[in-house]
Order: structure tokens, then sequence, then C-alpha cells
């Protein structure tokens, strides 16, 4: 079992209702399979699987197939960024 801090930000972090969670499961998995339980572990946790959900592993940019692996420390997710 490894244990993982898991961020969010903006809206995302609104509907969630938390601003951070402690994910305590197996690693290496992708980011789009860390998404899935969270979604089911978490209140409004749907929400991460909505289309445009961005992510970062360790304050790198990660896309859905990137790995996770043991050694990371935390992973972010946050909606899209729009600017006008």
């Amino acid at each position: 079992m490894n244990e993982l801090n898991v961020v969010f930000f903006a809206s995302l972090k609104e509907t969630l209702g938390i601003e951070q969670y402690v994910f305590a499961g197996h690693l290496p998995m992708t980011v789009k399979e860390l998404k899935m339980q969270l979604a089911k572990l978490l209140k409004n946790g749907d929400a991460l699987l909505d289309k445009g959900i961005q992510s970062s592993i360790d304050f790198e940019f990660a896309r859905d197939g990137n790995i996770v692996n043991e050694g990371a420390k935390e992973v972010a997710f946050f909606p899209p960024v729009t600017g006008g």
C-alpha cells in the first residue's frame, strides 16, 4: 500500500468539498485509473471524470495515460484553464 497526497484546485475543489485527500492504494497506476478510484471514494467524485480535467504528478503536467509510480508524492487535479 502506498500513500499519495491528492490535491484539488479551483471549481473542482468546490465541487468535491475538499482541498486534498490522502489516497491509500497500490501503485503504480495510470492517472485515469486514479481518477476512477477517486470517483468511487469521494462525494461528487464523478466530477474528476469530466472532460478536460487536467492533472500533474509531482508538479509536472500529466495526461490520463501517464503512470503514477510508487515514489510519487502528489497528484493534483484542476479544471481546464480559460483566458479572456
